[in-house]
This record gives C-alpha cells, structure tokens and sequence, in this order.
C-alpha cells in the first residue's frame, strides 16, 4: 500500500480505531472533505471575513485583505455586503448535510469520523471569528455540532470564541 498524507495514521497505527470508520469510508471521506473545502469553505467566507478580517493582528491584515479580495474579485466589504443573501446561500450549501443528519446521528453513521470533523472545522471557523451563529436554532445540523462540540470532554466548546460587536443593522444571527 501507498502511503499518502491522509492516510498516514491509518497506515502506520492500524491496531488503533480508523479515523475514516474504516478503508470502505476514505472513498467518501475525501468527496465530503473536498464539498467541505470547496463549497462550504467559500459560503462561509462570505458571511463572516469582515469578522476574520477583524480578528487578525494588524500585521496580517494587510495580506489578508489583499489576497481574499483578489480571490473574490471585490473588496471584502462588497463579498459580505447583503448579509441576509450571503446566509441564505451557506443555509443551502448545508442541504446536503441537513439531510444526512435527518436520518443518522453523523456522518459518518453512529459515530463521529473525520468526516465530520472536516465539516465541523467549518462551524468552528465560524464559531472562533464571528459573532454570526449561521445555524437556525431548528436546523438539524445543530444537534450534530453539539454533540461535536460536546465530544471530548466539550473540548471544542472550550474554545475561546470572538465577540465582535456589530451594527445593530448588521447582526444576522446569534
């Protein structure tokens, strides 16, 4: 067998659980974390990298500005500039996955895989820079991130998140 970066644990510790849920998964493990880098990725880029922006060290933030506003093709202002439609477009990126998780408990079925924490990284993302909660509270995609915010003790509910205050007219959630 070929060793690859993404497969370097499962080859080198195969007495420990797969991080995949097992060989028959690493097929659709890389098409889920390659929807979760592309489209998800962008959609959640356009709600909150005003709030990135705001969160970086002056140093950064020129470089920041100048290659996300290349890579969009229009100032980081104009790529979030209708809060409500940039929202709306991320809520229908995640039907996919608010139809999976209708019908079983993760990703990767009765237990979190890295297939799920490749999309989870994205809500975190969010979680870490924004103030948005891009989350309906009765979406199912919520009970999922609890769970995952829960697993391990809650490390990842631990995880210090930024509160950026906002114009009243720009507050789309949370």
């Amino acid at each position: 067998m070929t060793t690859s970066v993404d497969l370097y644990l499962e080859e080198h510790f195969p007495d420990l659980p797969s991080l995949f849920g097992g060989c028959q998964s690493i097929p659709t493990t890389r098409f889920v974390n390659t929807w979760a880098d592309t489209t998800l990725v962008a959609a959640v880029a356009k709600v909150i990298l005003v709030d990135i922006y705001r969160c970086l060290d002056d140093k950064d933030r020129g470089y920041f500005r100048a290659s996300r506003e290349k890579r969009f093709g229009m100032s980081l202002e104009a790529v979030v500039a209708d809060p409500s439609a940039r929202l709306q477009e991320l809520r229908i990126a995640l039907q996919p996955l608010r139809q999976m998780l209708k019908m079983q408990d993760f990703i990767g079925g009765e237990a979190a895989t890295y297939a799920d924490y490749c999309v989870f990284g994205m809500f975190m993302w969010a979680r870490a820079c924004s103030p948005v909660d891009v989350l309906q509270p009765d979406d199912p995609i919520v009970v999922w991130r609890e769970r995952l915010l829960d697993a391990f003790g809650g490390l990842a509910r631990s995880a210090v998140c930024v509160e950026l205050p906002r114009p009243a007219t720009d507050i789309v959630g949370r």
